[in-house]
Parts: C-alpha cells; sequence; structure tokens
C-alpha cells in the first residue's frame, strides 16, 4: 500500500500562517520557572569516535537535574549526552535532539555507529544531540535489570508457554526492583512527564533556544509529552513509528500484531512468485505453530557482542513472538515466508537467525525504567473491559502468546497490575490517556508492515497535530529512518528546512513491495 496523508492546519484557510506554527499560538504564558538549574558537566566521549568525526567536533558528558522535581534538593540524576556540532560553515539550524525507544534503550551507546556519511541530512545543517533518557545507557542511576536478561535465558532453555515466561520475567523485574530501591531510586520519578523536562533541561544546560526534536516508538510518546508540556522552544518535530498517548498499547498489542501478520500474508499473495512458492501462507503458519506447541524444536542462537550462545526451545508461542520481532525489521520482511516453510520441513538455520534476533537484541534495555514507565502511564488505563474488547476477534494462537507481552486475559492484566502495586511507580492522572493536541509542525512516519506501532496510530495522532504531515512508508517495518534511511532522512531533512511547507515525499511513493525470498 502507498498511502500519503497531509494534514493541514485546522482553521487556517488556503495557507499556513505564523499564528499556526510554533509561535505565539503555542504558549500564551510561560512556564514557571524551575527552582533549580540544570549544569552540564562535560567528559570524555564514552566510545570511540565513528569515522568523519572530529574531536573538535564532539562533546560529551552529564547534566545535572533532580531526580524528583518537587524535592530539587534532593537526589540528583546525571543524563548522558552525546553532541554532534553541524559539519556547514555557513546556515546553520536549530539543533535535532533524539529522543530513543523501549522505554529503556540507550541512544548515547549507538553514537560510536554514527559516521558522517550516514548522518549527512542531518548533521550537515543541524547540530545532533544524543540523549540517554533518565534510567537509561550511561545515565545515573542507571535501572538495568540484568536478572530479566538472565532469567529470559533460562526459561528459554525450558518448554515454556507464554504465560509462563511472563511470570518468571516479573518475578525477575522484583529481584530487580528489590536490589535497585536500597540505593534510594524514587521509582515514580521515572516516567515521560520527568523525561519531558529533562530535554528542556538539557538543551537549556547546553545553551541552546530553539531545538527540534526526533523520536522513534516510545521516544515519539517522550516528543508528544514535549510538546504537551514544553512546546515554548520547539521549533518542529518528526514521529517515527508513533505512540500516540491516547491508545490502550498492552491490549491492543495482540490485535496490532495480527494486523501485520496479515499484512504479510497479503503481501505474499501478491507477489506472483511468493504465492505460487506458498499459497496459504496464513494456513501455513497457524499449523507450524500448532505443530510446534506439540513438538518443539531446538536452536542455539549466538549473541553477537558476547559470541555465548544460547538454549533456545521453540514452540508455538515462541514462534509467534519471534515472526512478532522479526516484522520490526524491514530487512527481514521479503524472507519470512521462506523461512516458516523451511522450519516447517526442518531445516532450522533461519530459525537460528530469528531467534538470534528475538533473544539479544532488547540485552540492553533499562527494563527497570521500561518497568516504571509503563506501570505508571500505560498498565492503570487498561482494563479487563479493554482487554476483552482489543481481543475478541484476535486468533487464539496469537492471543495466547501474548506477543511483545501485551496483556491478553484477565490473568494476564492482574500480573501487570500485581507487578506495578509492588514496583512504587505511583498512577498518572488522565491526561496521560489523553490525546496531545499541538500546532508544533510535525512530521510523522508509519510503516506499512509494522507490528507494535501501527499506521493507524500515526494517523491518530496526527488528528490533534493541526499542523501534521503523515507519511507512510511501504515494504517497512518499525522505524522508517532504520529500515527506508535514504528516503526517510530526505524527507526529514526538506522538512526540518522549512516546516511550515509539506516536504517532497515521492521517494516513499516509489518504495516498491517486498521482494519475498522463493525456493
Amino acid at each position: 500500500m502507498h498511502k500519503i496523508v497531509t494534514v493541514v492546519a485546522v482553521g487556517c484557510v488556503t495557507v499556513i500562517t505564523a499564528a499556526c506554527g510554533n509561535s505565539s499560538a503555542k504558549a500564551p504564558t510561560a512556564p514557571p520557572t524551575p527552582a533549580y538549574t540544570a549544569t552540564f558537566e562535560q567528559s570524555a566521549c564514552p566510545w570511540p569516535l565513528p569515522a568523519g568525526q572530529k574531536q573538535d567536533g564532539v562533546r560529551c558528558g552529564f547534566v545535572v537535574v533532580p531526580e524528583n522535581r518537587a524535592k530539587p534538593e534532593g537526589r540528583q540524576v546525571r543524563l548522558a549526552i552525546a553532541v554532534f556540532k553541524a559539519t556547514a560553515a555557513t546556515g546553520v539550524l536549530d539543533p535535532v535532539v533524539r529522543l530513543n525507544g523501549g522505554p529503556g534503550a540507550s541512544d548515547v551507546k549507538y553514537l560510536a555507529d554514527y559516521t558522517v556519511e550516514n548522518g549527512k541530512p542531518t548533521q550537515d545543517r543541524h547540530d545532533i544531540v544524543f540523549l540517554d533518557q533518565r534510567g537509561t545507557g550511561l545515565s545515573e542511576p542507571s535501572l538495568q535489570c540484568p536478572e530479566w536478561q538472565d532469567i529470559l535465558i533460562s526459561s528459554l532453555a525450558e518448554n515454556l508457554r507464554a504465560d509462563e515466561d511472563a511470570a518468571r520475567a516479573n518475578a525477575a523485574l522484583l529481584k530487580c526492583h528489590d536490589r535497585l530501591a536500597p540505593d534510594g531510586v524514587d521509582f515514580s520519578a521515572y516516567n515521560s512527564a520527568a523525561s519531558a523536562s529533562d530535554v528542556v533541561d538539557v538543551m537549556s544546560a547546553l545553551g541552546y533556544g530553539d531545538y527540534s526534536i526526533y523520536g522513534v516508538s516510545y521516544g515519539t510518546r517522550l516528543a508528544l509529552t514535549v510538546m504537551r508540556d514544553h512546546p515554548e522552544h520547539v521549533r518542529s518535530v518528526v514521529l517515527d513509528s508513533t505512540v500516540p498517548l491516547q491508545v490502550n498499547g498492552l491490549s491492543a498489542k495482540a490485535k496490532d500484531f495480527e494486523g501485520a501478520l496479515n499484512t504479510l500474508f497479503d503481501g505474499c499473495n501478491a507477489d506472483a512468485a511468493c504465492h505460487a512458492a506458498y499459497p496459504n501462507p496464513a494456513q501455513d503458519f497457524f499449523d507450524l505453530v500448532a505443530k510446534l506447541n506439540s513438538e518443539p524444536v531446538i536452536v542455539e542462537p549466538q549473541d553477537p557482542a558476547t559470541k555465548k550462545t544460547a538454549r533456545v526451545v521453540v514452540n508455538g508461542d515462541r514462534l509467534v513472538e519471534g515472526t512478532f520481532q522479526a516484522l520490526y525489521d524491514t530487512q527481514l520482511i521479503p524472507v519470512l515466508p521462506f523461512a516458516l516453510e523451511q522450519i516447517a520441513h526442518g531445516n532450522l538455520a533461519l530459525l537460528n537467525v530469528l531467534a538470534e534476533h528475538a533473544v539479544f537484541q532488547f540485552s540492553d534495555i533499562s527494563w527497570g525504567m521500561f518497568t516504571s514507565v509503563n506501570c505508571h502511564e500505560e498498565t492503570p488505563f487498561n482494563t479487563e473491559e479493554t482487554v476483552a474488547q482489543a481481543n475478541k476477534d484476535v486468533r487464539k494462537e496469537i492471543v495466547d502468546a501474548a506477543p511483545g507481552r501485551g496483556v491478553t486475559s484477565s490473568a494476564a492484566l492482574q500480573r501487570e497490575l500485581d507487578l506495578c502495586k509492588a514496583w512504587g511507580a505511583g498512577t498518572a492522572d488522565a491526561r496521560e490517556n489523553d490525546a496531545v493536541s499541538s500546532d508544533i509542525p510535525t512530521l510523522v512516519f508509519a510503516d506499512e508492515y509494522d507490528p507494535i506501532t501501527p499506521p493507524a496510530w500515526g494517523a491518530l495522532a496526527a488528528q490533534t497535530l493541526s499542523h501534521s504531515y503523515v507519511v507512510e512508508f511501504p515494504a517497512t517495518g518499525h522505524g522508517a529512518l532504520s529500515g527506508q534511511y535514504a528516503c526517510a532522512a530526505s524527507i526529514m531533512a526538506a522538512f526540518r528546512e522549512n516546516p511550515s511547507k509539506q516536504p517532497d515525499t515521492s521517494c516513499a511513493a516509489a518504495i516498491p513491495p517486498p521482494k519475498f525470498q522463493v525456493p
């Protein structure tokens, strides 16, 4: 599907004027002056600089802010940052701060891969600010939970169903909580509103005025929170794989994954070669799920970072989960029908690759931060009614597998509520479940095959963003910038040059359907 939608400013006739942009209409009153001053402490960059980046054009360090802003004299948080200066000698525009996903993913860690060449569309004209959100990556304190990864590896060695895996994971998280709590961590201070204030503090401490935001996945929810709470210096925003505040994402995971899975089956059926090779891809998939739930197989994927292997018992639930994770990756989408056919015939080489993708890609996530955010502003807005409604028409095989740790039953919801009660993150007020309205110029990227933030979410967020442009990328998984870099980066560059003008999106319309692999 090739879909490009433009949403123009509501209430603006014919053209977009300054009143519809990000100036006077955005902030009628200035926010109160904080009772603290965020400070920047420069330090050595944590990894060797990537190719082409010069030392005098990079600065790294920490921005220090209160953990709990209601107690500014109390415990402090040190936010790890890195700044890559714009390479242009003249014509430099506003800086861009990057907000990664998860919640809990590091961004500073990935600066080692950010060469001048792959950063060119942004770094030509903008400083780029990499930020490890509070509790993540190199920021201090760290809410990393190695207990979670340890229990994942040990559980995968056994033939457990999805509900058993989830129960063990929650027990590991509580062990992590009990390790962190004696250090004085205030779990109620690790949420999107607090992180949105951090973004403001970071940009102020670095000496910037107006700035732009790039958010991906959960980072889009954080960007939307900045737009709601602190719009005064935000020039433009790019939302890549959008998480609107008003969706009940935990309840919707199974249904949204089923939608992406059907897109995969439809894509194969529409491709002559794929359809000839696999005439009934949906039936083949669910037959394989049933077979593996009766007769699991064993693979031993290798961690690409440590080179250690893990024993993984692959049953049907885990095949569903592995397929869910694989659909994130645009490069894997054309291989999936072939891989599933190979697995069904006992050739496990590609299953080993899929298992590696599913088992090790989340080892760097701060699961403590993930849990604090979810417990504060996601889990409380899911009820037995929302769970039942979201899952009532979803195939049982998907509901049972609860992809992405989705909440698909009353028992699963109660398990998450029990975890959150013990975690102590507090409960957000109702506005954390309300749509964000803003006239800040916003570019919204959505992706046809995305299993976790479906294209409909981007369109939903745009409904209350009066100056927004929505671009759907065909044949793309989760994250347009990672899946279709050249096209997405060129559209972003044009948008940032002039946020009041619709950028040229013809490269997205020209993306062909997946070229599915066949025997």
